[in-house]
């Protein structure tokens, strides 16, 4: 329950991710140095503060794939938001549980409850419902970039959680200087001007930092699959909060796929309490 909650609120603050790349309104290198910049300053705090024996940097095969996975990620999704749509890009992600699951089957063994798996279907179809109505002109390269954001974080998920013994939230700070350092040849980071800093230093030291610290630590005690189907959460919520502060008002079909998105979530978080519950209190 507690890696649900910790999964949960991460992923609640990461689906501002979208509204804050929009509300910077730079290129997506110029925000990707300072995204992984600054990331990668806040994570070394957090991790020396709590975590003050275990080493920053490892070069062991799942820390080097979990930090390739996640500057793949977070390079395709800002690129993929400023090339189509906040809908489509979610949307597109929000199928990486699908990756998820069957990653982890097919390469480590882990076996998802039928629970879980009901809960993706109905989630996928929640999110077919909202793809129906959303889908209007797409950009094919920023729909590429979505999908291949969701594969990479799905995959990440399963390489963490087949570590689950350790803690991999040090992948944030080699990850995001890679990311820092790619986007200082293919970008221009001061070009920046105005507002954009502001919003900038509160998207790069508050959201991003705190919903991957979170999000890092969920795989530890849910299955990658849960994760994954975790982040459906920001295929909900994203599109809301552009509609709140942009006015980018959502089709009645997002409304409806995103309620039934959430409300398949907290059923399942519920049951899988539940069950672990009992099965605590049979084991004891």
């Amino acid at each position: 329950m507690k890696g649900f909650l910790l999964t949960a609120f991460g992923v609640l603050i990461l689906s501002f991710d979208a509204l804050m790349i929009r509300l910077i309104e730079a290129h997506s290198f110029d925000l990707l140095f300072w995204r992984g910049l600054l990331l990668s300053l806040v994570a070394a705090v957090w991790c020396r503060y709590s975590m003050p024996k275990q080493a920053m940097f490892c070069f062991d095969a799942p820390f080097i794939r979990s930090s390739l996975l996640f500057v793949i990620s977070t390079i395709s999704f800002v690129c993929a938001v400023n090339l189509t749509s906040v809908a489509n890009v979610l949307v597109i992600i929000s199928a990486q549980p699908l990756f998820a699951a069957v990653m982890a089957r097919v390469f480590y063994g882990e076996k998802s409850p039928l629970v879980t798996w009901i809960a993706i279907v109905i989630s996928m179809l929640g999110v077919s419902w909202v793809l129906a109505g959303s889908w209007q002109s797409p950009n094919l390269i920023g729909d590429l970039l979505a999908l291949l954001c969701g594969i990479t974080l799905a995959a990440k998920f399963v390489n963490d959680r087949a570590v689950s013994n350790r803690n991999m939230t040090p992948v944030l700070i080699s990850a995001s200087i890679m990311i820092a350092a790619i986007s200082v040849v293919a970008g221009d980071p001061i070009a920046l001007q105005g507002n954009s800093w502001g919003w900038m230093l509160l998207y790069c030291l508050v959201v991003i930092p705190l919903a991957f610290i979170l999000i890092s630590i969920g795989p530890m005690r849910i299955p990658a699959a849960e994760v994954g189907m975790l982040m459906l959460l920001e295929t909900a919520a994203g599109p809301l909060w552009i509609w709140l502060v942009l006015n980018e008002v959502p089709s009645t079909k997002a409304l409806q796929g995103g309620s039934v998105v959430i409300a398949t979530l907290l059923i399942h978080g519920l049951i899988r309490w539940r069950s672990n519950k009992v099965r605590i209190k049979a084991t004891a």
